[in-house]
């Protein structure tokens, strides 16, 4: 979008005031660090942000295109995939011209991309969103492991079943929160993802057999162009969360070794991400219809009803008991991985010099993640929706994340570059995203509430 030959001057703009004070602050504080090497191959490049943006959010999705019908729901998925993309390249842009008037160089993190260019008060606004949307995605998770395990306790009662669940897992999320080892995270989110997409491939099949056959009959879907306005709503926000993956973007393009080629290795990632996402979710929704996920907001329930159909239900209950345990795994393992960065920020605020003792700081450090996987899970047993929790989480701050800060950032470093047609066209972006945030945030809780 833009052709300047010198991002240099871009900075120079911006070298008087808060942003300069950011700048130099920012890099005192770096110069004892290590600076990050750049020896990651495309390859390895493509598999860590094709990981990163094939979440959990996949497994939402057919319950959106039960809200927004097959036709709207694909448009609003692109339309996502779009943005989401286009911000993640501005904001990468941003960070590698900051990155030449700083000893930072590939140091630069999304916050530190904010504090210079939008001053410390935005910066901490990022940090509290980062944490809403991480914590948002461990209540999630916790959900679904919740709502895929509690069935089983037939004698209790709902409410019941849930605090007893949580009671009874509370002790083994503990244990992992206190894991402080790369390499045991590493391997643990290695197991996760094989699960899930174990899940997911033989979910899947059950879709393409339950459309052959017509296991169970009367199943409709609906295919929509200009679905009620509020269903649209929550299908973004279910989008906004499942394509989000900002907080990788940065320190991947800063490992790379060929970052001339980050772009398109990006929106190669995006584009796969979007096709793998409206396959998935046209393909259960046109399974089960409009019966998809209609108690829990999970694909599980429907595979539950289709082993229930099948002549041979002993065998296909084994099943689906196998596909339960494998998302249930995949899922629950992955809680692990997304603490971590709510529990960095955490301790980095809590144990700056000055502010807590260092005496006993392992325990200290124990009890507090002890006490943030509680939390979650008390959360997550006062009934939420999973539906309608992955709705909200990217509707408030996967917008945040995505789509307004890239943008305010963009705008900030190179609006002196900019025509006039390129400057309105990134304030229609980031208005539109902040419009459909609000709307799909109102619309969720409305819904939750009701």
């Amino acid at each position: 979008m833009m052709t300047s030959d010198s991002e240099e001057e871009v900075l120079f703009n911006l070298s008087n005031g808060k942003q300069y004070i950011a700048l130099q602050d920012l890099t005192k504080s770096r110069k004892s660090q290590i600076e990050q090497p750049r020896d990651a191959s495309t390859l390895s490049v493509f598999a860590n942000l094709f990981k990163c943006y094939t979440g959990a959010g996949i497994l939402g999705l057919p319950f959106a295109f039960r809200y927004s019908g097959v036709a709207a729901g694909i448009i609003c998925l692109i339309f996502v995939s779009f943005m989401c993309t286009f911000s993640m390249v501005c904001l990468v842009r941003c960070k590698n011209a900051l990155s030449q008037h700083s000893s930072c160089h590939s140091n630069l993190s999304y916050s530190d991309v904010v504090l210079i260019l939008l001053g410390r008060r935005f910066s901490i606004i990022l940090d509290i969103t980062v944490i809403a949307f991480q914590f948002g995605a461990v209540i999630i998770y916790f959900v679904f492991v919740s709502e895929n395990i509690t069935p089983y306790f037939t004698k209790l009662s709902d409410v019941e079943a849930r605090w007893c669940w949580m009671l009874f897992i509370s002790p083994v999320y503990i244990g992992l929160s206190w894991l402080r080892s790369l390499k045991y995270i590493g391997v643990i989110s290695f197991i996760a993802e094989v699960s899930i997409i174990a899940g997911l491939v033989a979910s899947s099949t059950i879709g393409i057999i339950q459309m052959s056959r017509d296991v169970i009959p009367g199943l409709a879907f609906q295919v929509e162009i200009s679905p009620p306005w509020k269903t649209l709503a929550l299908m973004f926000g279910m989008a906004a969360f499942a394509f989000e993956g900002a907080g990788v973007v940065i320190p991947t393009e800063s490992s790379m070794k060929k970052p001339q080629n980050f772009n398109k290795v990006l929106v190669f990632v995006l584009v796969c991400a979007t096709v793998m996402y409206i396959c998935f979710g046209v393909l259960m929704y046109c399974a089960f219809g409009d019966e998809t996920g209609k108690s829990t907001g999970q694909i599980t329930e429907n595979i539950a009803q289709f082993a229930y159909h099948m002549p041979n239900k002993t065998f296909w209950h084994f099943i689906q008991l196998l596909i339960r345990f494998s998302l249930v795994l995949g899922i629950g393992l992955s809680v692990s991985v997304q603490l971590i960065v709510v529990i960095d920020i955490f301790e980095k605020e809590l144990f700056k010099a000055g502010r807590l003792s260092p005496n006993n700081m392992y325990w200290k450090q124990n009890l507090i993640r002890a006490f943030i996987t509680l939390l979650g899970l008390a959360l997550a047993a006062t009934g939420l929706s999973f539906g309608h929790m992955i709705s909200l989480t990217g509707a408030f701050s996967g917008t945040l994340i995505q789509f307004i800060f890239p943008v305010a950032c963009y705008l900030k470093c190179f609006s002196s570059e900019m025509s006039k047609g390129e400057r309105c066209f990134m304030y229609i972006l980031g208005i539109s995203g902040a419009l459909f945030g609000v709307l799909a945030t109102y619309v969720t809780l409305v819904e939750i509430f009701s």
